[in-house]
C-alpha cells in the first residue's frame, strides 16, 4: 500500500464490513503551495470482497502561513458524530486528528483536527487542540483514538517528549477541546527498550483490554556502514487491561515482535491497528489482530553490505505492509539451523530467498515473549556481509541487529527438559549447536537453554 518510490508510513485504518479505509503519511506535493514537496495526506480504500480499490489519493496538506505550515503528519481517523465543531452548522462523520508546525526544522509540533463526511475531503479546525508542553524538542505527536459515545467522546493518547518521552491520556466531549487524565503507565514494557515510541494503540471491548505496539530502537549508524536508519528495525506487540492502563496496577503482556529477523525488512516501524469506525479491535478477523506497518522495501540481498542494508532503508523504500498476530498461535517458536554450503544462518524467522538456505536442523524452542520463567532474549545479529549469529547481546556486540528470535533460559530449570545451546565459530562463520563441543569446531560460550 502507498506511493512507490516516495516513503509511506504512520498508517491509520479503518474497516467497515469488507471495506478497508487507510490514511497515511507520505510525500506529496502540496496544493496550497506546489513548491512544496514533503509531507501530505493519502488516502486509499479497499473492497476486501471485490478487490477494487480507489486511490492513492491526497487528501490533507500544510495550510501556508498557519500553524500547520510545516510536516503535515501521523494522521489517525476515528469515525462518530461531531455536530458543528467547526461553527459552520455542519456535522461530520469522521476527525482526522494529525500533526504538524510552523517550524521548518520539525520541532515544536501539535496537534490538530480536521473533519470529514466522506474521509477524502476535509475541514480543518483552525488551531492546535493540543499543544507542545515546552517549545524546546519535538513536541507533541503520534495520537492514537477510541469513540467510547460513538458521538463524539474521544478520548486521545499521544505522546509528549517533554521532560522525558512519555504517553499522555486525554478526553474530550465535543472532539475539539480536550482535558489531560494522566500518565499511560511503563509497567511491564521491554526493559531493553526504555522510552520507547509508539505507532498506535486500540480497545478491545469484548475483554476490557488494551493493545499497543511499540517501536524497538534505531540501528546506530555505525552498524549499516554509517547510512542513518530513519524508521526503526522493529515493533513490538503489547496489550493491557483497561484498570491499569494508567495506574500500572497490572503491567503491559508483550505478545509479539515483528522486527528485520521475523519479516526480513530492513525497517519495520509505526504499525496502525485495522479497528472499526470507532477504534475497537473487533472486526475482520478478530480476535486476529491485524495491522499496517511501515517497512522498508524491497528487503535487502542475504548477503547485503551493513551500507547497502541501511540503504535499503532509506525514506524513499518506505511502503505499508499488513502483518498479523494470532493469540494462542505462535507462543513458541522454533529456533532453526540452516545451511547454504557456505555459511550459517540459526534463526526463528524465515531465510532469504536469494540465500540457497537449507534446513539443517531443529535447535530447540524459544518462547515469543518473556513467559514460563523464561526471559533471556536470543538476539538475531549480522557480521559484515555473510556471518548470521546469536548473542545475547542488545547491541549484537556492536555488529548489525537484526531482531529477537524470542527467549530462553540462563539456567537450568528443576523440573523442565531443557536443552542447551552452544555459540560456536569456524573459520568463517558462527552457528549454534547443542553440542558442547560444537561438532569439532571452536566453542565460544553457551548462550543458555531452550525448550526441546
Amino acid at each position: 500500500m502507498g506511493n512507490i518510490g516516495r516513503y509511506n508510513y504512520s498508517p491509520s485504518v479503518i474497516q467497515t464490513g469488507s471495506v478497508r479505509q487507510i490514511w497515511w503519511c507520505g510525500q506529496g506535493k502540496n496544493p496550497n503551495n506546489t513548491s512544496q514537496d514533503t509531507d501530505a495526506i493519502f488516502y486509499e480504500s479497499i473492497n476486501l470482497s471485490t478487490k477494487v480499490v480507489y486511490g492513492p489519493v491526497l487528501v490533507l496538506a500544510e495550510t501556508p502561513g498557519a500553524w500547520d505550515s510545516f510536516y503535515l503528519c501521523n494522521p489517525k481517523v476515528i469515525g462518530g458524530s461531531f455536530e458543528n465543531p467547526l461553527g459552520d452548522g455542519q456535522s461530520y462523520s469522521y476527525a482526522m486528528y494529525y500533526v504538524a508546525t510552523s517550524s521548518s526544522q520539525g520541532v515544536n509540533n501539535s496537534i490538530g483536527v480536521a473533519f470529514s463526511n466522506d474521509g477524502i475531503a476535509w475541514k480543518k479546525y483552525p488551531q492546535p487542540i493540543i499543544a507542545p508542553t515546552s517549545l524546546n524538542g519535538y513536541g507533541v505527536g503520534q495520537p492514537a483514538l477510541y469513540n467510547s459515545d460513538k458521538k463524539s467522546g474521544i478520548s486521545m493518547f499521544y505522546e509528549d517528549d517533554f521532560p522525558t518521552p512519555q504517553h499522555v491520556a486525554a478526553t474530550s466531549t465535543d472532539g475539539v477541546h480536550f482535558r489531560i487524565q494522566g500518565t499511560i503507565t511503563s509497567n511491564g514494557l521491554d526493559p531493553d527498550n526504555p522510552g520507547a515510541g509508539w505507532g498506535d494503540m486500540a480497545y478491545d471491548s469484548k475483554t476490557f483490554e488494551w493493545y499497543a505496539v511499540f517501536n524497538r530502537p534505531l540501528r546506530p549508524p555505525s552498524t549499516t556502514g554509517n547510512i542513518p536508519e530513519y524508521g526503526q528495525y522493529g515493533i513490538e506487540l503489547y496489550k493491557i487491561s483497561q484498570s491499569a492502563l494508567l495506574s500500572g496496577s497490572t503491567p503491559w503482556q508483550q505478545l509479539a515482535t515483528f522486527d528485520t529477523n521475523a519479516t526480513l525488512y530492513e525497517s519495520n516501524f509505526i504499525a496502525g491497528f485495522v479497528r472499526d469506525g470507532f477504534g475497537n479491535l473487533n472486526v475482520g478477523s478478530y480476535p486476529t489482530i491485524q495491522m499496517y506497518t511501515s517497512v522498508s522495501y524491497p528487503l535487502p540481498y542475504w548477503d547485503a553490505s551493513p551500507a547497502d542494508a541501511g540503504r535499503s532503508a532509506q525514506i524513499n523504500h518506505w511502503i505499508l505492509t499488513p502483518l498479523q498476530w494470532v493469540p494462542g498461535d505462535n507462543e513458541l517458536l522454533s529456533l532453526n539451523r540452516y545451511f547454504n554450503k557456505s555459511v550459517h544462518e540459526v534463526t526463528t524467522g524465515p531465510v532469504s530467498p536469494d540465500a540457497g538456505f537449507q534446513l539443517e536442523g531443529l535447535l530447540g524452542h524459544l518462547y515469543a515473549s518473556p513467559s514460563h520463567g523464561a526471559d533471556q532474549p536470543f538476539y538475531a545479529c549480522k557480521g559484515g556481509q555473510t556471518d548470521y549469529f546469536v548473542s545475547l547481546d542488545l547491541n549484537c556486540e556492536n555488529q548489525r541487529v537484526l531482531g529477537k528470535n524470542g527467549y530462553g533460559y540462563s539456567q537450568q530449570v528443576s523440573g523442565l527438559n531443557l536443552v542447551a545451546l552452544y555459540r560456536c565459530s569456524s573459520a568463517h562463520d558462527h552457528f549454534v549447536s547443542n553440542d558442547p563441543k560444537c561438532e569439532g569446531q571452536k566453542t565460544d560460550s553457551l548462550l543458555g537453554y531452550v525448550l526441546p
